[in-house]
């Protein structure tokens, strides 16, 4: 597995889940296949889009609410992501 030491800032452009490697570090947030949303750093993958995630909450949503469960350190398979994206806690309009 990869991780933030192992990356040349040189290198930018990568296809498929190699684009992760420039997200290392950020938080993100992770939506799986059968409705589950985790928010937490990325501080891993590898070449199967196996990500690795610490400080992480599950994200639980009733109807327009919501309630983050703290998980800490966890392994995601690649096959199981439906989206992921860097998490802004601000937007700016």
């Amino acid at each position: 597995m990869l991780s933030l030491g192992d990356v040349d800032p040189s290198l930018t452009n990568f296809p498929g889940s190699a684009s992760l490697i420039n997200d290392l570090g950020k938080r993100m947030l992770v939506k799986l296949r059968g409705h589950k949303c985790y928010i937490g750093y990325l501080r891993s993958i590898d070449q199967f889009g196996t990500i690795l995630l610490s400080e992480t909450c599950e994200r639980i949503f009733v109807g327009e609410k919501y309630s983050d469960v703290r998980q800490g350190l966890i392994v995601i398979k690649g096959e199981n992501i439906a989206l992921i994206g860097e998490m802004v806690s601000s937007l700016q309009y």
